[in-house]
């Protein structure tokens, strides 16, 4: 879409676009190609917690599922200041309170790192193990814990929101639904290694 003879990545952080072009650089004499929509030079947005709530969407209500990740959000502060408020000064310190910092921590321990794929070979298919990409872990990470946080609110646990935030708080300890998920798919990659000559 863009050419890379004239085009260039554009700049998204705040001190990069403060600091004074070089004379020789070459985004002096070409175009910049336009900025991502999720990659604002704002304090309030994040890359991650964007991607998750494009991956909660469904049916195109994307306003309703930044509501529910943001109140997830907000449910983990809650739940960390109640636990910082209660606890002694050595504790306070190891107390993590950010729940953006709480959410990336979490969604990047369940990133996997093997993907099962189907591969035909003499009219059978097997389920191949492939190794993984990081922006494909960090899109799965999402979905299994999208997924699992979907049925358990369909079986009335709870609201969607409120699954989701104990499942973030869980995985950011390297524990939970999620975790267990990725787990298993592990082992169901490990057990099929058998077929990774099928990989063409």
């Amino acid at each position: 879409m863009y050419d890379p003879r004239v085009f260039r990545e554009p700049v998204s952080n705040v001190q990069e676009l403060r600091k004074p072009l070089d004379v020789d650089d070459e985004r002096n004499f070409l175009f910049l190609k336009a900025m991502k929509s999720d990659a604002t030079p704002v304090f309030y947005r994040d890359s991650v917690i964007d991607k998750l709530i494009r991956v909660c969407t469904k049916d195109g209500e994307k306003e309703t599922s930044r509501k529910n990740v943001l109140s997830a959000l907000e449910t983990i502060k809650r739940r960390q200041y109640k636990a910082w408020a209660k606890a002694n000064d050595e504790e306070k310190k190891s107390i993590e309170l950010d729940p953006f910092v709480i959410a990336r921590k979490g969604i990047k321990n369940c990133h996997p790192l093997m993907k099962l794929q189907g591969v035909t070979r003499g009219g059978t298919t097997y389920q191949v193990p492939f190794p993984i990409e990081e922006p494909e872990a960090e899109f799965r990470a999402m979905k299994m814990m999208r997924d699992i946080c979907r049925v358990r609110a369909k079986h009335g646990e709870t609201h969607f929101r409120d699954i989701l935030a104990t499942e973030l708080l869980a995985a950011s300890q390297n524990e939970g639904s999620t975790i267990t998920a990725k787990q298993e798919l592990h082992k169901t990659c490990e057990a099929n290694r058998a077929y990774a000559h099928y990989r063409a």
